[in-house]
């Protein structure tokens, strides 16, 4: 009898050893599972912060307009306010903060004109630079290129628009022009 008990004794240890072997190597397998995984989550959570900081830089805007901006009117002594006409306006532009220079040439650069009766192109290609729409850098080099710390004047004089290029096509010229609310 007494070899029966050393045997179940000796039997008890080596099963004892081999479920905390077993048990050890569940661990290590949950382990380097649970470390995949959390990898796996730290790539998807880079990339997708990396996809928004690209499409906050995308839909921000790169130019900024100064407070200031300087409006000349006619028909001002007018006691009709339909009468009243806004014929130039001049205000400056800058890079906004932490965005890459831009090149303001004839070639890259496009500004629009709306008001409640139509919409013109003043600035572009085939508009060219001084009828319409004038850029005057003011502080900066004389280069096209708009970099941080420097301010372009930007122009419009609203008479020299061709009423035919307004979309729809203007009848009379005061419609062209912006009035007061």
């Amino acid at each position: 009898m007494k070899m029966e008990n050393r045997k179940l004794i000796t039997k008890r240890g080596i099963t004892g050893i081999e479920t905390a072997i077993i048990l050890v190597a569940f661990v290590i397998t949950a382990a380097a599972f649970s470390f995949v995984i959390l990898n796996v989550g730290f790539i998807v959570s880079d990339k997708a912060q990396t996809t928004v900081i690209s499409t906050v830089k995308e839909t921000s805007s790169s130019l900024m307009a100064d407070p200031v901006i300087t409006g000349y009117f006619s028909n001002t002594t007018a006691g009709d306010q339909k009468e009243v006409c806004l014929e130039e306006m001049v205000f400056y532009i800058k890079l906004a903060q932490g965005h890459e220079p831009i090149d303001c040439s004839d070639d890259n650069m496009m500004v629009t004109y709306t008001n409640a009766r139509g919409h013109a192109i003043i600035y572009s290609q085939s508009v060219t630079n001084g009828t319409v729409t004038t850029l005057k850098t003011i502080t900066g080099d004389n280069n096209s290129l708009l970099e941080i710390g420097e301010k372009i004047q930007v122009s419009i004089d609203f008479t020299q628009i061709n009423l035919g290029l307004m979309k729809p096509p203007m009848a009379l010229h005061t419609d062209k022009y912006g009035k007061p609310f």
